[in-house]
């Protein structure tokens, strides 16, 4: 019993240092267009990354699920993909200046909006 409370304590704090990031650097999804392709509904969006602090954003960690299904390989660009699937700024646009925003695409199958979350935040 012991246990388990002092996992849920230490799983509450991460919930709190995980909502400062969340405060800190936002996403705003923002459907574009969409269409059929084989018969099938295809969707593209636009993503803004908004860094809301005065510092510079040095690194950021988005985390996709299985809402992010790209319509083929070369349906992202402005962003890298992790071999796991997580999304980070790319090679040419290392930071986000302070109280700047960095706007990525992408095209996916379907018309289900995904599911996209700051994982991590590095200023």
């Amino acid at each position: 019993m012991k246990f388990i409370q002092l996992f849920l304590a230490v799983l509450f704090c991460l919930v709190i240092v995980s909502a400062n990031h969340i405060k800190d650097a936002t996403i705003e999804l923002k459907q574009i267009g969409s269409w059929m392709e084989n018969n099938h509904a295809v969707t593209q969006y636009s993503a803004t990354i908004i860094n809301h602090k005065n510092q510079v954003l040095k690194s950021i960690n988005i985390a996709t699920d299985s809402t992010f299904c790209l319509n083929d390989s070369t349906s992202f660009w402005n962003i890298e993909r992790l071999s796991n699937g997580d999304l980070v700024l790319p090679v040419g646009q290392p930071t986000i200046a302070a109280q700047s925003s960095y706007t990525f695409y992408f095209i996916l199958k379907g018309s289900t909006q995904p599911f996209l979350h700051v994982m991590s935040v590095v200023y």
